[in-house]
């Protein structure tokens, strides 16, 4: 016979709660596993915990042992995280990386069980007890009165809590240990909160063994604890404060007779003790030897001293993330901040890194919190509606009243912040990692890999070949014996070392084996290496390793541009926003004709001031590394993508060509024509604008070419016959001076390049500073140069003397013809226009 008392706990609440818990982890554990396929893990950090593992369970390897940089050491060195040692037989039941992450999911989604059960019990002692489960007649809010009405609200945190951002983040920051410690703490709370001590020390042991780091919550845990003893009104729910006023208030007199203190003692002592051994006795003397530094090689980097308290604080991004937290609980961690403080050492340990990872609230750190809030939010809600009186207006009760208005509160703000954060289907900023024709390569490629060989790796497969006791990541070489490199994907190193590296060694004792879509294997050979693969014309590869150069799609915003004499167009643009790794430009090319051999092409991201925002000539597209335009078929479309960039609120795209020398004397470029009306905006110095951008939070909009998106002020001024200034903006910088910022138009073409000039002037008429030079946006724009009727952007800055005195200076301004040094008058027959006052302390 069925078992009647169980199935009777088998409420829909609880069944559904049971469906969330499985889809997320079912979703999550595709999710990740499918990033790892297409190539987006990488060494850090999921090779380099998971080879560790792998060596101390199945592999030759020594006891958590692990390639760092050209040696092999123990992981403790960096962290000491007990927990991965019984995770590491997971690889007894699959020899395979995506165990981890399917272990990782897991663990997170059943955190919800434990939040239900907390959730449950605290809106259950603030409802009255139903006396009868039959619904009356004609009573349309029976489910509210019912025994399971605390379960549905608790379905309600306990789906917030799996629509967090900062918990699914952890899923895509490959593989920690930090993710395996929310669980526990989710539970330990549960069963102290019951009194139920044994089954707490065994849940608090687990988390304190997740990682060195994370004793701390277990030492806040008893702090709390400690503290709902010593002040139990304010911790108790309002139901149960006056049944334990006397009891608590004797026992205060011999509080070791009291379980709950002594084992709230007990925390504190235990994860502090342990917190200390794990940290400065086993990982900070292993950091000492391999690293060099005197503690923990976390402590040493990461955190500033020279930089106020305060200041960290109130930086804006760090205002941003904890908002974040608060808004994915709907603020109602503000009703318990006492429950915070079991988050307190994570949350200071985030705020204070001088690292924006951990508080970007978009990799592993924060799930630790997660767990934290989202029980303040559960003491939180419970606190406000239990405030609420227990009689009714129309059959229902304030109380039940007004849980189901913080249930419906949270889940706006839930669902709002995870639908603009989050990591499923229903948020705008979900990732969609597609398969590649170099994934789906890789794996043939990994087949030809010997298992005992070693292998140096570019950050990007290094996942895929860690199952090894030695496994370099590139460019580190030291006895490798396989080279298998992603030539499109080398973080960390600039992509011409990187070619240049490759070029030398295959130049040298490597064979190369393959070469296809981007991808490079390669062996190391005692003989001299053989031309056993046909190269493709102009370039040192054979031909199917470009593929991963031709267009799969037609551009996102196309254009149609052609440059110099025609033979080179440019068909269009993407725009690839990643908030946590920055903006990628791909370009769309196609040639008519072979290519002069020194083409180069500059794409130009700049900020509102003119100023470029990274130098294309020092950080150039990685396939014009590999495949040079002078090598390009003729009629093939060609994408090329720029290296990932974080960039401002606003910013600018444009695009030049020309021969090398041609970035830093625009005269060089090759001139631009316009074949089709895009919205394209010429300058001059032969480079067009393409497009300007602002971002809001996570929004990246695409706007028509703009001067600049920030708003000068209107002024009329004319000087000579035909230039006219239009607008101004000033803006005064203790580091860098005053920047000036001025928009230009000429009603004629002019045949002469004029000089602006730019004087400020003490308030006894001293010269203090001056500017004379060309006009200037993001390259030179030589009046001679400029088109009738088309305004134009100039940008000059002026030094300002450290000594300069308060004063309020007069900013002059005016042209002359270098060649004569005469002025340009302007109508009133002056020759310089008193442009504003500034006052400067």
């Amino acid at each position: 016979m069925p078992d009647t008392q169980f199935l009777s706990k088998l409420t829909l609440p609880r069944l559904l709660l049971a469906s969330l818990i499985i889809l997320y982890t079912l979703y999550f554990s595709w999710y990740s596993i499918n990033r790892h396929n297409t190539l987006n893990s990488y060494a850090a950090d999921l090779s380099l915990i998971d080879q560790p593992m792998w060596n101390t369970i199945i592999g030759p390897g020594g006891f958590m042992e692990q390639t760092w940089g050209s040696r092999q050491q123990p992981r403790l060195a960096e962290h000491f995280e007990p927990i991965l040692i019984p995770l590491a037989l997971l690889f007894f039941i699959w020899d395979n990386v995506r165990i981890l992450l399917m272990a990782q999911s897991l663990a997170l989604a059943l955190g919800a069980l434990p939040v239900f059960w907390i959730a449950q019990h605290q809106f259950t002692q603030i409802l009255p007890q139903p006396t009868n489960i039959h619904p009356p007649p004609n009573h349309s809010s029976f489910i509210i009165h019912h025994s399971s009405f605390p379960a549905w609200i608790a379905l309600v945190f306990a789906t917030a809590y799996l629509l967090s951002p900062h918990l699914q983040a952890a899923n895509i920051a490959d593989f920690h240990a930090d993710p395996f410690v929310v669980t526990p703490l989710l539970f330990a709370f549960w069963y102290a909160g019951q009194k139920r001590w044994g089954w707490m020390w065994l849940w608090a042991a687990a988390a304190m063994l997740t990682k060195e780091t994370l004793p701390p919550l277990i030492a806040m845990l008893g702090l709390y604890l400690l503290l709902e003893y010593v002040h139990p009104k304010q911790f108790q729910s309002p139901r149960t404060q006056g049944a334990n006023r006397h009891s608590s208030l004797f026992t205060l007199h011999s509080p070791f007779s009291n379980p709950q203190f002594k084992h709230a003692l007990g925390l504190i002592l235990v994860s502090t003790a342990w917190f200390l051994i794990a940290t400065f006795l086993i990982v900070a003397p292993l950091a000492r030897y391999y690293f060099g530094t005197d503690g923990p090689i976390y402590l040493a980097s990461r955190f500033s001293e020279n930089v106020p308290v305060l200041q960290i604080l109130l930086d804006p991004a760090r205002g941003r993330y904890l908002f974040g937290l608060l808004a994915a609980t709907g603020f109602l961690p503000l009703l318990a901040p006492e429950l915070l403080l079991v988050g307190l050492p994570v949350l200071l340990a985030n705020l204070l890194s001088n690292f924006p990872g951990q508080y970007s609230g978009e990799q592993h750190y924060s799930a630790p919190l997660v767990a934290v809030f989202i029980v303040a939010a559960i003491y939180g809600a419970s606190r406000l509606a239990g405030s609420f009186s227990l009689s009714e207006t129309n059959g229902q009760n304030h109380r039940t009243t007004a849980l189901i208005a913080l249930a419906l509160w949270l889940s706006a703000w839930s669902i709002g912040y995870h639908t603009l954060h989050g990591w499923t289907p229903f948020s705008i900023r979900t990732e969609i990692y597609q398969t590649s024709a170099a994934s789906t390569r890789l794996a043939q490629l990994l087949s030809s890999i010997p298992a005992e060989a070693v292998v140096s790796a570019s950050p990007g497969l290094h996942p895929h070949v860690a199952h090894r006791r030695v496994a370099y990541v590139f460019p580190t070489i030291q006895d490798a014996d396989v080279l298998l490199i992603d030539v499109t994907d080398i973080s960390g190193v600039h992509p011409n070392d990187a070619y240049a590296k490759i070029e030398q060694l295959l130049k040298t004792n490597w064979q190369l084996i393959e070469a296809s879509d981007g991808l490079i294997l390669a062996e190391k050979s005692l003989e001299s290496p053989l031309a056993a693969l046909a190269v493709c014309p102009g370039t040192q590869l054979p031909c199917p390793f470009f593929d991963f150069a031709q267009a799969t799609s037609s551009p996102t915003y196309p254009i149609a541009l052609s440059f110099g004499d025609g033979r080179l167009q440019l068909l269009g643009y993407d725009v690839i926003d990643d908030p946590d790794d920055g903006v990628v430009f791909r370009f769309y090319w196609q040639a008519d004709s072979p290519l002069p051999a020194d083409l180069k092409l500059w794409p130009l991201v700049y900020d509102d001031l003119g100023q470029l925002l990274s130098d294309p000539s020092q950080v150039p597209m990685i396939t014009t590394v590999w495949y040079p335009p002078s090598a390009w078929p003729a009629n093939q479309v060609i994408t090329t993508e720029t290296l990932p960039q974080l960039l401002p609120d606003s910013f600018h795209l444009g695009i030049a060509a020309g021969p090398d020398p041609s970035f830093s004397d625009p005269r060089l470029r090759y001139p631009i024509a316009i074949r089709s009306d895009a919205g394209v905006r010429l300058h001059p110095g032969n480079w067009a604008q393409l497009a300007s951008f602002t971002r809001q939070g996570p929004f990246l909009t695409h706007l028509p070419p703009e001067s600049s998106l920030t708003p000068l002020f209107p002024i009329q001024a004319q000087f000579g016959s035909a230039i006219h200034l239009t607008g101004y903006r000033l803006m005064a910088h203790r580091e860098t001076g005053l920047q000036v910022l001025l928009k230009w138009i000429t009603t004629e073409p002019l045949p002469t390049n004029f000089t602006v000039f730019i004087h400020l002037l003490a308030s006894d008429g001293t010269l203090v500073s001056q500017s004379d030079a060309f006009p200037r946006w993001l390259t030179p724009q030589p009046t001679s140069q400029w088109l009738p009727q088309q305004s134009l952007l100039d940008s000059h800055l002026l030094s300002l003397p450290a000594d300069l005195p308060p004063d309020t200076y007069t900013l002059q301004l005016g042209l002359y013809d270098a060649e004569t040094l005469e002025r340009l008058p302007m109508p009133d027959g002056s020759s310089a226009l008193e442009l504003d006052h500034v006052r400067l302390e």
